[in-house]
């Protein structure tokens, strides 16, 4: 290799991979090929020390852009920007539709605490209520369907306590199951995002 062909090769892969500095680049090479062939060193020697053309390429274009992404022409990306807009009806709709998805699941799983909650307060609720009225109707109706009627009060309250207990746990759970769910789905989200940036 000489150094026109170095130095052409070097131009091209500078472009290829849009490093912002290209004619101080070259101007730089071109001057170090120059001083060591004035110093006595053969056209050998200098491009087989130096990095290849691609190599000086890359390592520049790294440092530029430490991703090592390579930048996106302007017509490209307004290509992709009126695209997202056209295909919006599309993609709008979908995203919708993932959203309400999601938000019914979680709507589902949280129907269980809910319910059992909502059981909770009323068997609670519906017991005290009857233990307080069973005196009263002891006294003004027959003593046995008091007697009764106190016994399903302390019935109600026992199997409101195990719905209010039932609450409780899968609560407990239902926020660690949820917590991590929503951390999935976002850690889902940044990935795909991330990839499509």
């Amino acid at each position: 290799m000489d150094k026109r062909k170095f130095i052409k090769k070097l131009d091209e892969e500078l472009n290829f991979y849009r490093v912002m500095d290209v004619d101080n680049t070259i101007a730089y090479y071109d001057e170090l090929i120059d001083d060591r062939l004035e110093a006595g060193e053969s056209e050998t020697t200098i491009f087989t020390s130096l990095e290849t053309p691609n190599q000086i390429a890359m390592r520049l274009a790294l440092i530029e852009r430490p991703g090592g992404q390579k930048k996106r022409s302007p017509a490209l990306t307004a290509l992709i920007v009126v695209l997202l807009i056209l295909g919006s009806p599309l993609w709008g709709s979908l995203a919708l539709t993932a959203a309400i998805l999601i938000a019914t699941g979680y709507l589902l799983i949280w129907l269980v605490p809910a319910l059992a909650g909502i059981f909770f307060a009323s068997f609670v609720l519906g017991g005290v209520v009857s233990l307080i009225l069973s005196p009263v109707v002891m006294v003004n109706q027959e003593f046995v369907i008091g007697l009764m009627q106190f016994g399903m009060g302390f019935v109600m309250i026992g199997v409101g306590l195990l719905c209010g207990v039932m609450t409780r746990f899968t609560a407990k759970y239902l926020i660690a199951y949820s917590v991590s769910l929503t951390r999935w789905i976002g850690r889902l989200l940044r990935r795909k995002i991330g990839s499509a940036a």
